[in-house]
């Protein structure tokens, strides 16, 4: 395997693992201590755009087209919280 290979896949690492914990802790915070007007509809947006820069980030440094069917589960993190929070 080439050293831009293994760059490419640490920094798409990284990426996902500091964006997605970022859009978990929104998702969470929305779910549980958000109780002010729109607080919790506010931080759900911005769990799931969250989800999207780090799809459009991981395709982006990998050099394929930021448009994929993978954008498709940019709300999955904020809607298992919703689940398990609010509805269990």
């Amino acid at each position: 395997m080439h050293i831009e290979q293994v760059k490419k896949y640490v920094a798409s690492s990284l990426l996902c693992a500091v964006v997605l914990l970022h859009s978990l802790a929104m998702a969470a915070l929305g779910a549980t201590g958000a109780d002010k007007g729109g607080a919790r509809e506010g931080l759900f947006v911005i769990s799931v755009l969250l989800g999207v820069m780090a799809v459009v980030g991981v395709r982006l440094i990998n050099r394929l087209s930021p448009a994929t069917p993978w954008l498709l589960l940019a709300p999955v993190i904020p809607l298992l919280v919703y689940y398990f929070v609010l509805w269990r």
